[in-house]
Protein backbone atom coordinates (compact mmCIF):
# COMPACT_ATOMS: atom_id res chain seq x y z
CA UNK A 1 0.00 0.00 0.00
CA UNK A 2 1.32 3.45 -0.94
CA UNK A 3 2.62 5.58 1.88
CA UNK A 4 1.91 9.30 2.15
CA UNK A 5 4.82 11.44 3.33
CA UNK A 6 3.88 14.79 4.84
CA UNK A 7 6.28 17.61 5.59
CA UNK A 8 6.06 19.62 8.78
CA UNK A 9 3.42 22.21 8.07
CA UNK A 10 1.36 25.08 9.35
CA UNK A 11 -2.06 26.33 8.31
CA UNK A 12 -1.67 29.69 10.10
CA UNK A 13 -1.07 32.67 7.78
CA UNK A 14 2.33 34.28 8.38
CA UNK A 15 3.65 31.42 10.47
CA UNK A 16 7.21 30.27 9.78
CA UNK A 17 9.46 27.71 11.51
CA UNK A 18 12.63 28.40 13.49
CA UNK A 19 15.81 26.32 13.78
CA UNK A 20 14.34 24.64 16.84
CA UNK A 21 11.47 23.30 14.69
CA UNK A 22 13.61 21.74 11.95
CA UNK A 23 16.64 19.50 11.63
CA UNK A 24 19.45 20.48 9.24
CA UNK A 25 18.22 19.87 5.67
CA UNK A 26 14.61 19.38 6.74
CA UNK A 27 11.80 21.08 4.85
CA UNK A 28 8.59 22.60 6.19
CA UNK A 29 5.66 24.29 4.48
CA UNK A 30 3.03 26.88 5.29
CA UNK A 31 0.07 25.60 3.30
CA UNK A 32 -1.89 28.84 3.69
CA UNK A 33 0.89 31.15 2.40
CA UNK A 34 2.29 28.63 -0.10
CA UNK A 35 5.82 29.03 1.33
CA UNK A 36 8.46 26.35 1.73
CA UNK A 37 11.23 26.57 4.33
CA UNK A 38 14.58 24.82 4.67
CA UNK A 39 16.96 24.68 7.62
CA UNK A 40 20.44 25.26 6.23
CA UNK A 41 23.83 25.14 7.89
CA UNK A 42 26.65 27.56 7.10
CA UNK A 43 29.80 29.13 8.50
CA UNK A 44 27.67 31.77 10.23
CA UNK A 45 25.47 29.18 11.89
CA UNK A 46 22.17 27.51 11.09
CA UNK A 47 19.33 29.53 9.56
CA UNK A 48 15.90 28.85 8.15
CA UNK A 49 15.77 29.73 4.46
CA UNK A 50 12.50 30.69 2.81
CA UNK A 51 12.23 29.12 -0.65
CA UNK A 52 10.29 30.84 -3.44
CA UNK A 53 8.02 28.71 -5.59
CA UNK A 54 5.76 29.40 -8.57
CA UNK A 55 2.82 30.00 -6.26
CA UNK A 56 4.66 32.60 -4.22
CA UNK A 57 2.92 35.97 -3.92
CA UNK A 58 3.94 39.12 -2.09
CA UNK A 59 7.12 41.15 -1.78
CA UNK A 60 10.61 39.69 -2.03
CA UNK A 61 13.63 41.38 -0.47
CA UNK A 62 16.88 40.30 -2.08
CA UNK A 63 20.37 41.21 -0.93
CA UNK A 64 22.88 40.99 -3.74
CA UNK A 65 22.48 40.61 -7.50
CA UNK A 66 19.93 38.55 -9.41
CA UNK A 67 21.08 36.72 -12.53
CA UNK A 68 18.64 35.33 -15.08
CA UNK A 69 18.58 34.68 -18.79
CA UNK A 70 15.45 36.81 -19.27
CA UNK A 71 12.52 38.45 -17.49
CA UNK A 72 8.96 37.25 -18.11
CA UNK A 73 6.28 39.91 -17.85
CA UNK A 74 5.33 43.27 -19.33
CA UNK A 75 7.48 45.29 -16.92
CA UNK A 76 4.59 47.61 -16.09
CA UNK A 77 5.21 47.40 -12.33
CA UNK A 78 8.99 47.52 -12.27
CA UNK A 79 9.99 50.38 -9.99
CA UNK A 80 13.22 52.07 -8.83
CA UNK A 81 15.42 50.41 -11.41
CA UNK A 82 18.13 52.10 -13.42
CA UNK A 83 18.97 51.01 -16.95
CA UNK A 84 22.46 51.92 -18.12
CA UNK A 85 21.90 54.85 -20.47
CA UNK A 86 24.49 53.63 -22.99
CA UNK A 87 22.86 50.20 -23.07
CA UNK A 88 20.59 48.85 -25.80
CA UNK A 89 17.46 46.92 -24.96
CA UNK A 90 16.46 43.88 -27.03
CA UNK A 91 13.00 42.32 -26.88
CA UNK A 92 11.86 39.27 -28.86
CA UNK A 93 8.29 38.62 -30.01
CA UNK A 94 6.59 35.63 -31.58
CA UNK A 95 3.50 35.57 -33.81
CA UNK A 96 2.02 38.87 -32.64
CA UNK A 97 0.72 41.91 -34.53
CA UNK A 98 1.36 44.29 -31.61
CA UNK A 99 4.76 44.49 -29.92
CA UNK A 100 5.06 46.51 -26.70
CA UNK A 101 8.60 47.15 -25.48
CA UNK A 102 9.15 48.38 -21.91
CA UNK A 103 12.73 49.63 -22.16
CA UNK A 104 12.90 51.80 -18.97
CA UNK A 105 15.40 54.22 -20.53
CA UNK A 106 13.35 57.22 -19.36
CA UNK A 107 13.63 59.19 -22.60
CA UNK A 108 11.28 60.57 -25.27
CA UNK A 109 14.16 60.22 -27.75
CA UNK A 110 14.26 56.45 -28.08
CA UNK A 111 15.92 55.05 -31.20
CA UNK A 112 13.99 51.95 -32.27
CA UNK A 113 14.96 49.36 -34.88
CA UNK A 114 12.73 46.44 -35.81
CA UNK A 115 13.95 43.13 -37.25
CA UNK A 116 12.22 39.97 -38.41
CA UNK A 117 13.16 36.47 -37.27
CA UNK A 118 15.72 36.26 -40.11
CA UNK A 119 17.54 39.41 -38.90
CA UNK A 120 16.27 41.61 -41.74
CA UNK A 121 15.31 45.13 -40.70
CA UNK A 122 11.62 45.77 -41.35
CA UNK A 123 9.34 48.81 -41.30
CA UNK A 124 6.21 48.19 -39.19
CA UNK A 125 2.78 49.67 -39.88
CA UNK A 126 3.13 52.00 -36.88
CA UNK A 127 5.79 52.76 -34.30
CA UNK A 128 4.75 54.96 -31.37
CA UNK A 129 6.69 56.37 -28.44
CA UNK A 130 3.96 55.51 -25.96
CA UNK A 131 5.78 57.16 -23.05
CA UNK A 132 9.34 57.73 -21.84
CA UNK A 133 9.72 54.03 -21.00
CA UNK A 134 7.59 52.28 -23.62
CA UNK A 135 7.31 51.94 -27.39
CA UNK A 136 4.43 50.25 -29.20
CA UNK A 137 4.85 48.65 -32.62
CA UNK A 138 2.06 47.29 -34.81
CA UNK A 139 1.93 45.18 -38.00
CA UNK A 140 -0.89 44.43 -40.46
CA UNK A 141 -0.60 40.75 -39.49
CA UNK A 142 1.13 38.68 -36.83
CA UNK A 143 4.92 38.80 -37.07
CA UNK A 144 7.90 37.27 -35.27
CA UNK A 145 11.20 39.02 -34.63
CA UNK A 146 12.85 41.41 -32.25
CA UNK A 147 13.25 45.09 -31.39
CA UNK A 148 16.41 46.96 -30.38
CA UNK A 149 15.95 50.22 -28.44
CA UNK A 150 18.69 52.72 -27.61
CA UNK A 151 18.63 56.14 -25.99
CA UNK A 152 18.99 58.94 -28.53
CA UNK A 153 20.11 62.53 -28.06
CA UNK A 154 23.34 61.75 -26.25
CA UNK A 155 25.68 64.72 -25.84
CA UNK A 156 29.30 63.81 -25.27
CA UNK A 157 30.86 66.27 -22.86
CA UNK A 158 34.06 66.62 -20.90
CA UNK A 159 37.54 68.04 -21.30
CA UNK A 160 41.12 66.93 -21.81
CA UNK A 161 44.38 68.88 -21.61
CA UNK A 162 45.25 70.67 -24.85
CA UNK A 163 48.67 69.04 -24.74
CA UNK A 164 46.95 65.67 -25.25
CA UNK A 165 45.63 66.72 -28.67
CA UNK A 166 48.32 65.97 -31.22
CA UNK A 167 49.20 68.98 -33.41
CA UNK A 168 46.83 71.39 -31.65
CA UNK A 169 49.53 73.93 -30.77
CA UNK A 170 50.76 74.14 -34.37
CA UNK A 171 47.20 74.61 -35.66
CA UNK A 172 46.54 77.45 -33.22
CA UNK A 173 49.74 79.26 -34.22
CA UNK A 174 49.04 78.77 -37.93
CA UNK A 175 45.38 79.80 -37.99
CA UNK A 176 44.87 82.42 -35.27
CA UNK A 177 46.02 85.98 -36.00
CA UNK A 178 48.68 87.41 -33.77
CA UNK A 179 47.81 90.28 -31.45
CA UNK A 180 44.23 89.10 -30.93
CA UNK A 181 42.50 91.35 -28.39
CA UNK A 182 39.43 90.16 -26.51
CA UNK A 183 37.72 91.64 -23.50
CA UNK A 184 35.35 94.34 -22.33
CA UNK A 185 37.88 96.96 -21.14
CA UNK A 186 38.70 100.18 -23.04
CA UNK A 187 41.51 99.99 -25.58
CA UNK A 188 43.48 103.26 -25.75
CA UNK A 189 45.46 103.86 -28.93
CA UNK A 190 48.09 106.54 -29.42
CA UNK A 191 49.32 107.63 -32.81
CA UNK A 192 47.94 106.45 -36.11
CA UNK A 193 45.74 103.41 -36.72
CA UNK A 194 47.10 101.82 -39.85
CA UNK A 195 46.23 98.80 -41.94
CA UNK A 196 47.45 97.07 -45.06
CA UNK A 197 46.73 97.34 -48.79
CA UNK A 198 44.41 100.34 -49.36
CA UNK A 199 43.97 101.29 -45.69
CA UNK A 200 44.09 104.95 -44.64
CA UNK A 201 45.97 106.63 -41.83
CA UNK A 202 43.70 108.40 -39.30
CA UNK A 203 45.20 111.25 -37.29
CA UNK A 204 42.16 112.07 -35.15
CA UNK A 205 38.73 110.64 -34.38
CA UNK A 206 36.13 113.07 -32.97
CA UNK A 207 32.58 111.94 -32.51
CA UNK A 208 31.37 115.52 -31.96
CA UNK A 209 28.66 116.79 -29.63
CA UNK A 210 25.02 115.75 -29.33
Amino acid sequence: MAQIIKLKRSTSPGSSPTTSDLSIGELAINVDDGKVFLRRSGSQGDTVQELVGNIYTGSIDVTGSISASYFVGDGSRLENITVEQSATIKRTFSNSSTWVVNHNLDTPNAIVQVYDSNDFQVIPATLKITNNDTVTITFPQAESGYVVVAKGGHVVSGSIPATNVSGLSAEIVANLPSGLISGSSQVVLTGDVTGTASSSSINQIDGGSI
